[in-house]
């Protein structure tokens, strides 16, 4: 098994030798479109979910891709959520005080008017089955004019989010053009909306599919289709207004990225496949 996972891995990412999967998730029928990774500040897992077409759920998954089921359990079914409602979740990570925020952002087609996102106490993936929300955020772009906009101004979906210096970012995945507004919500209020200011903007060169901040906040990943980006924060309160640097990447349609330490990333793509990128061979 070990030898066919080997010989199919260097067939489909042949294109590029620098990136190996070094893992596959070990459940792809059950996490099937793995949109996003966090990992957890309090277990040694990475948690993900699954987008449109799936039941309000998350998973969480060791770093050998292992999917991590309570003994308890007789079936496993991820860990619901209990009182929200996967639209097309994209996205998570945490806030100032630990808690899970999901991203219900999906926006392909840029009609929604219902963007949200939920914040969850962490769950402890060993035991629990499920999980209740402790507030729920609607938000609104204020620079939508359309549900949808014209065909040029395509540019209110997203599947990034993160918090920076407390304060919680999120990137536009852009259709209309490949420039992306990032913008940043100075604060939330909880069953209301929420309307954030535009941070920034940046050419990412290919659509965002997901971002990280590390942990001493001195980097932020950026995830795209064709390239993985890292942003040198140098502590401003713009973090993309310091250095950076960007590795083209040809890994099929990966959509998660998270910091496993301060020093490595990891990258999952929508076949299940786990890569690992030193932060220190990006900035080669």
């Amino acid at each position: 098994m070990k030898l066919l996972f080997l010989i199919f891995s260097y067939l489909v990412f042949a294109e590029d030798y620098s990136i190996q999967p070094y893992a596959v998730i070990s459940d792809t029928k059950m996490i099937n479109e793995g949109s996003t990774l966090v990992k957890s500040k309090k277990y040694d897992v990475l948690w993900t979910l699954n987008d449109s077409g799936d039941t309000a759920r998350i998973f969480a998954i060791d770093l050998s891709g292992k999917v991590i089921k309570p003994q308890w359990l007789k079936k496993y079914n991820g860990i619901k959520i209990v009182d929200a409602a996967n639209i097309d979740w994209e996205a998570m990570t945490y806030d100032n005080e630990g808690n899970l925020i999901i991203a219900d952002i999906g926006n392909n087609y840029n009609y929604r008017t219902d963007l949200a996102l939920y914040k969850i106490a962490e769950p402890n993936p060993f035991y629990a089955d499920q999980s209740g929300i402790i507030s729920k955020y609607l938000i609104r772009y204020p620079d939508q004019k359309g549900f949808p906009p014209s065909p040029n101004d395509m540019n209110f979906d997203a599947e990034a989010i993160f918090y920076y210096k407390g304060k919680l970012y999120l990137i536009a995945k852009t259709r209309s053009t490949t420039i992306a507004t990032i913008y940043r919500f100075d604060s939330l209020k909880p069953w209301d909306i929420n309307i954030p200011q535009v941070s920034a903007k940046f050419d990412f060169k290919s659509m965002v599919t997901d971002a990280a901040v590390s942990e001493d906040e001195k980097h932020i990943a950026v995830l795209t289709y064709n390239y993985v980006w890292l942003f040198e924060t140098e502590d401003k309160e713009n973090p993309f207004s310091g250095r950076f640097y960007n590795k083209e990447i040809s890994l099929g349609q990966c959509e998660g990225i998270s910091f496993l330490n301060n020093n490595e990333i990891v990258i999952s793509n929508e076949e299940g496949y786990l890569f690992k990128i030193k932060i220190s061979d990006l900035k080669k």
